[in-house]
């Protein structure tokens, strides 16, 4: 027999080992599992929920085996009806107790810890002493006046929140705000408001108040004196610079904030979202009420009780 030969038939042989091997149960035979390990091994019957949940946090440079080990607990929570989105979301009371629907709100908060951003949209809000219940809809991420805004999936970043309110928008749409959306404000009532923290309009790159194409004194002295996220509805005076007027009329507004803004600023976009349930009577009771907040696959993320 040549080597070659010799080979070839070593190769066989290991080859018809590994297959009896593997039909007979691999490594899932029980004496796979005996002997002394470096960790211990978890078998089927094993209960995650024997292990301290501190071991399970996902940290950057975390193993393979802990990813595994943090994803079992989640699958046995769910098993038991708590959602693996607990103590990442929370719920709390804003001001429930109204019998205003447009004043009655929860809050839905990202805790600052969570990994990614988190998708709210069709969880559902339920009365365990009514059984009223309803589902979270969609926002728009960029909402504009004066057109039909498209609406998308609500997702919560790390630390930021969602105000659930149970009457209808004042603009007619669910929203993100952002550093422009306090404009909303001077003709809608929002509750709670809105911050009006909009750029000055004076500071604004198409307020010229230099160069042979400035803005006369009379004109920015007038500019600055408007209030931040404010559209001037008064008379201006006569004498007024006419490229001052075009400036104040078509430029002090949400929109033309929304465009300077909206890809210049790291921070234009807000880490709260404004949603409306668009019920026409309150959902829930003034007092001795308990709210759940169960996710999409029906478990429990959350509790409120007031």
């Amino acid at each position: 027999m040549t080597t070659m030969q010799f080979l070839r038939w070593l190769i066989f042989i290991f080859i018809g080992l590994w297959i009896v091997w593997a039909f007979t149960g691999g490594p899932g035979r029980n004496i796979s599992q005996e002997g002394v390990y470096i960790k211990p091994v978890f078998s089927p019957e094993t209960s995650w929920l024997a292990y301290d949940k501190n071991k399970f946090s996902l940290n950057i440079g975390q193993t393979g085996e802990e990813i595994q080990q943090e994803e079992s607990l989640e699958k046995v929570q769910e098993i038991a009806g708590v959602s693996s989105y607990k103590d990442k979301i929370t719920i709390r009371n804003g001001n429930a107790v109204s019998t205003d629907p447009n004043k009655e709100y929860l809050i839905i908060e990202s805790s600052k810890d969570t990994q990614g951003k988190i998708n709210i949209t069709d969880w559902v809000l339920e009365s365990s002493v009514t059984g009223n219940r309803i589902a979270i809809g969609k926002a728009s991420y960029l909402p504009y006046t004066s057109t039909v805004n498209n609406e998308e999936t609500v997702f919560l970043s790390p630390g930021g929140k969602a105000l659930i309110t149970t009457g209808r928008s004042p603009i007619g749409v669910s929203f993100r705000t952002n550093l422009c959306t306090g404009y909303f404000e001077q003709f809608q009532d929002f509750y709670p408001v809105l911050s009006r923290q909009c750029p000055r309009p004076e500071d604004e790159a198409d307020f010229i108040t230099t160069g042979p194409n400035k803005l006369n004194d009379k004109c920015i002295d007038y500019v600055e004196s408007i209030s931040k996220c404010t559209i001037v509805t008064n008379p201006l005076p006569i004498d007024m610079q006419y490229e001052c007027s075009l400036y104040i009329s078509s430029k002090i507004n949400y929109n033309s904030c929304v465009e300077n803004h909206k890809n210049t600023d790291s921070n234009f976009y807000g880490s709260e979202w404004r949603i409306f349930l668009n019920r026409e009577d309150e959902l829930w009771k003034s007092k001795r009420e308990t709210i759940k907040l169960i996710d999409n696959n029906g478990n429990l993320v959350d509790t409120v009780t007031y």
